[in-house]
């Protein structure tokens, strides 16, 4: 699969801030998406699932159909205005809480300290389990130009992480800024 290029097409917008520009989340474009202050290339085979605009934040997501098309893989980042400088790991603590409450069977890995777009970021990787189905993930998450918090997420059912998930994470970790 060949990565998408930014001398393909102009990237679409996504905004968090008022300043920026909203479009349709495109999958599968010949170029990033922007998603608030960052562009990612969004993996082949993940479709637009949905966006929801809040006040102050901006969850935009993408879906990959698996094995029989029972279930998807999920590519989630969702952007906060925080409007100050975040901590990058407090944010990720926090997002680990939020996913353990809504899983049964819950750990996480220890938090990785990465870079994303040249930009200090954490990860942790995630089992659990959803209605007796097991799932697993990873969280990411970053401090962009020191107001706006940025968790990116990909999930799928399973014990171990699917081709779906290695895709997502690729794409996460090649992001850069808009």
């Amino acid at each position: 699969m060949a990565p998408a290029t930014a001398t393909s097409a102009a990237p679409q917008v996504h905004a968090a801030a008022p300043e920026a520009h909203a479009a349709a989340p495109q999958a599968n474009a010949a170029g990033p998406v922007i998603v608030g202050p960052i562009a990612i290339s969004v993996p082949e085979g993940f479709v637009a699932a949905q966006t929801q605009k809040r006040k102050k934040s901006l969850i935009t997501a993408w879906t990959r159909s698996v094995r029989d098309g029972s279930s998807k893989t999920l590519l989630q980042i969702e952007v906060i205005d925080s409007g100050k400088p975040e901590n990058a790991e407090k944010q990720l603590r926090h997002a680990l809480e939020v996913i353990g409450r809504r899983r049964s069977n819950f750990a996480a890995s220890p938090l990785a300290h990465i870079q994303l777009a040249g930009l200090p970021a954490v990860r942790a990787s995630w089992n659990g389990s959803i209605g007796g189905y097991a799932v697993v993930g990873v969280v990411y998450t970053v401090t962009v130009k020191d107001r706006y918090v940025v968790k990116l997420l990909t999930q799928d059912l399973g014990n171990t992480p699917t081709d779906g998930i290695f895709a997502a994470m690729k794409a996460i970790e090649s992001i850069g800024m808009s």
